[in-house]
């Protein structure tokens, strides 16, 4: 495990190994690495003063058990099938961004939150107001977006974490992940967690309706998302071999190192 002060934390052996896998998905993705590295800059002005809620994090997670759910199709079958087992009592939640709102529609208020902002906006503000930590990434197609909602931010909390891509200038943190449900998966390893189950991570052709707010029903991936869906499926299969925290999934397509749950355990 890295050094917080660094920038880089994650269960990954070192920031070359991620920098890598992120040059492939520059070029996968043809993304323009220079926007990105603008966009962490951009962000740096205006949270330099802020402190990263680390230690809390560390305390909420580390040795507990934790649930991580995405924005998949299975998302609500999943997340109904928890509640009504009892197995959510006592776990730590993280929601990956448009998650969000499906926990906050059944009154859920997730102990995380990992977002890029192309979710529910008003749903992420409002965990984080009823208390939910944010880590909040900033990339280089989002940078308008996340200055106003920053800005918003911190008219009610300083307490948050921004995330990047790129090579990270404290307090932005880099924990190694692309798409915001890997990357909630590798900010939970980074706080060293008893147990993860992952929740509402599909992986498949089609994506979920509370994955961008305008769905009002799942629909099939665009070829790009496709892409972007294999690669986040990489990259956790990556971590959970990376980690001695063990990995379950309720979904069919299962990550390298991760179990599928055939029933649940409370």
């Amino acid at each position: 495990m890295h050094d917080v002060s660094s920038g880089f934390f994650s269960v990954l052996k070192s920031f070359a190994e991620w920098w890598n896998i992120y040059l492939e998905i520059v070029e996968s993705l043809d993304i323009d690495r220079k926007l990105d590295e603008i966009a962490t800059h951009l962000a740096y002005k205006l949270v330099d003063s802020i402190v990263p809620p680390i230690e809390t994090c560390r305390s909420m997670i580390m040795g507990r058990d934790v649930v991580i759910f995405g924005a998949g199709p299975n998302l609500e079958s999943h997340l109904e099938l928890l509640e009504n087992s009892g197995s959510l009592n006592g776990k730590v939640l993280v929601a990956a961004n448009g998650a969000t709102k499906a926990l906050i529609e059944v009154g859920i208020i997730p102990h995380v939150v990992v977002s890029d902002l192309d979710g529910d906006l008003d749903a992420i503000l409002h965990a984080a107001l009823k208390g939910s930590k944010l880590f909040i990434h900033v990339h280089g197609d989002n940078i308008n977006v996340f200055i106003h909602f920053i800005e918003e931010l911190k008219k009610y909390t300083n307490s948050f974490t921004v995330t990047t891509q790129v090579e990270p200038y404290y307090p932005i943190l880099n924990f190694g992940g692309f798409t915001d449900g890997d990357r909630a998966y590798a900010i939970a390893l980074a706080f060293k967690p008893s147990r993860v189950l992952l929740a509402g991570m599909d992986f498949g052709s089609v994506v979920g309706k509370y994955s961008k707010p305008w769905l009002k029903l799942p629909e099939k991936a665009s070829a790009r998302k496709q892409i972007k869906l294999s690669i986040a499926l990489k990259i956790m299969s990556l971590l959970a071999c990376s980690t001695s925290t063990l990995t379950y999934t309720l979904s069919e397509i299962t990550p390298e190192c991760a179990v599928r749950l055939a029933c649940l355990e409370r």
